[in-house]
Order: structure tokens, then C-alpha cells, then sequence
């Protein structure tokens, strides 16, 4: 059987809150499927990562991403949301809202580094991660990044279950919960959460965001 395929938009959302594993079928047959391919080759499988597979491509980054490696990988819908906040910046940087930041407009560096910021050397699994926050940097070996675990409660017909899902917090400078009483917080952290978690190919793990969470972990603050 193959990677499920799902409709982009709301179908897509509603689908992740539902399931833990939208790309992976929840029987045996594509997990041990997948367990034999590369992670570039699973990334390929499903159109939801389509776009991220186009700038791996753009970028040569494939022997990369098949390396020892984590990749949390942002889907179409999250660079959609990385271009649309890059365009805010450079529309206010030169007052002019006709400007677009475009697919076009990223440069291979570009590509590498904001790519680059998903990326974690070797394995990680949830037993990795706990439910206090740990600290991880990525392979830019820039910002500081909490990897943690959080009760999650499914209802399915009436009945409820609990997994873990995993929340990746890109922290900026003091992590949100330190900055002290009656001080401004300039810079607040980026919160995702993982939609499809612990997938392991036979070159590392990815790890799928949820559908909006911004390729790169980017945010155009204004102030």
C-alpha cells in the first residue's frame, strides 16, 4: 500500500487532528516498507512534501538529508506560510506592497540554511525527548531548541486515549516562561507541534510538522 495522499487545505488540517500519522498507513505493511527506503525517497512519496522536496533538490542537499540525521520536515503548507511572512518583511522593509517574496526569490544559501534549521544530527526519538524542557541545536549549530513530549488525548467513537506528541519550541532568547514579571517579551518562542512523528528510513528519522508551522521556524515580527 502506499503512502496515503491527502487533500491540501482544510482537509489536511482536519485530517491532523484525528491522527498521529497522516503519511504513514497505520498498518505494518508502509511502516516496514519505509524502514527500507531513504529518507529523500519518503519525502518524494507524499504530495504534501512536494515543495520541500523541490528545494532539497534546488539546493543539493539529498546525500544531506539521507545522512545520520533528524529532519523535521515542514510540509507545502508551511513554506506557503515562510514566503507569505518573508513578503511581509520585504513589503514594509521598502514600503511597497507589490513586492512578493517567491519561491524564486530564495537563493541555494538561502534554501541550505533555512532547510538546515529542521535538521538535528543522529537519531531522535521520543525517548530522546522529555517532557522538561532539554536543550538541542540544530546543524547550524544556531538558536537553541527544546524538543518535548505532551500528553495528548484522542476521542475516537466515544473512546479516549493518550500519546505523546512532540512540541519543538525555537527559542529566540530567554525561553518564554523566564522573561521576568513586568518585562516585555520582544521575542517570543515559535511553537510547532509534529504531526507525523517517528518515521525511521533506512538512512535516519523524519519527523512531519504540522501542516502551518513555518519552514525555517520564521517569524516577521514587526516591532
Amino acid at each position: 500500500m502506499k503512502i496515503i495522499h491527502l487533500l491540501l487545505g482544510s482537509l489536511l488540517i482536519l485530517a491532523a487532528c484525528k491522527k498521529d500519522n497522516y503519511l504513514v498507513n497505520e498498518g505494518n505493511t508502509d511502516v516496514e516498507r519505509i524502514r527500507k527506503m531513504s529518507t529523500y525517497d519518503f519525502l518524494k512519496e507524499s504530495k504534501v512534501l512536494d515543495t520541500v522536496v523541490m528545494l532539497i533538490d534546488r539546493a543539493g542537499m539529498k546525500d544531506e538529508i539521507n545522512g545520520d540525521i533528524t529532519f523535521f520536515s515542514p510540509t507545502n503548507l508551511g513554506v506557503t506560510s515562510f514566503l507569505a511572512q518573508q513578503t511581509r518583511a520585504i513589503q514594509r522593509k521598502y514600503n511597497n506592497e507589490n513586492i512578493k517574496f517567491t519561491l524564486d526569490s530564495l537563493t541555494t544559501d538561502s534554501i541550505k540554511f533555512f532547510l538546515r534549521r529542521h535538521i538535528f544530527k543522529g537519531v531522535l526519538d521520543k525517548k530522546a525527548m522529555s517532557y522538561t524542557k532539554k536543550s538541542f541545536t540544530n546543524i547550524n549549530s544556531e538558536g537553541n531548541y527544546f524538543l518535548l513530549l505532551e500528553k495528548y488525548y484522542i476521542d475516537v467513537s466515544g473512546i479516549r486515549s493518550t500519546t505523546n506528541r512532540i512540541q519543538i519550541r525555537r527559542v529566540f532568547g530567554l525561553a518564554d516562561e523566564d522573561v521576568p514579571d513586568g518585562t516585555e517579551n520582544t521575542e517570543p518562542d515559535f511553537y510547532a507541534y509534529v504531526q507525523t512523528s517517528e518515521v525511521r528510513t533506512a538512512t535516519g528519522m523524519v519527523h512531519v510538522l504540522e501542516a502551518n508551522a513555518n519552514m525555517g521556524f520564521y517569524i516577521y515580527r514587526e516591532n
